[in-house]
């Protein structure tokens, strides 16, 4: 009869978990460490790591440098490209101005969709003005005045 609970079985299981729990909890963190377990349990299974205490490294610090240096280039598999996503619900729409709103300042206000936000354009605009939306950062929105 097999044993199933050999370890190698136990960090793949592990892995395999993480990883498609990646997709229900945001951040792009657990499949790092996801593909830590998988490469622990490749390495138990030819025999490399016997013990667990080779084991336990080899997952911490191959779950940590793949977190580190690859987090930025999976982000765009796991999220997209979140700024075009941003900037297609915001851009070419129509606010307005609830706070004068002052170059370079982002101490300006617009009212859209029903809430309040931080507005900064190139040029100074009047509270009660018509803007369009040119793009987005975090919590400020880029408007120009409507002609």
């Amino acid at each position: 009869m097999l044993n199933w609970l050999t370890p190698e079985l136990i960090w793949f299981s592990c892995g395999v978990v993480l990883i498609f729990l990646e997709f229900v909890v945001p951040g792009v963190i657990l499949v790092f460490f996801g593909a830590g377990a998988v490469l622990t349990s490749i390495l138990v299974w030819m025999g490399i790591l016997p013990g667990a205490t080779g084991q336990l490294v080899v997952f911490a610090v191959s779950s940590l440098a793949l977190l580190f240096g690859l987090r930025k280039y999976a982000s765009r598999f796991f999220r997209g490209d979140s700024t075009e996503q941003q900037d297609d619900e915001y851009t070419g729409k129509i606010a307005r101005v609830v706070k004068d709103i002052v170059p370079g300042t982002s101490e300006g206000k617009v009212f859209f969709e029903g809430t309040y936000w931080r507005a900064d354009s190139s040029v100074r605009i009047l509270s009660g003005s018509s803007v369009l939306i040119k793009g987005k950062s975090n919590i400020t929105l880029f408007v120009e005045p409507v002609n």
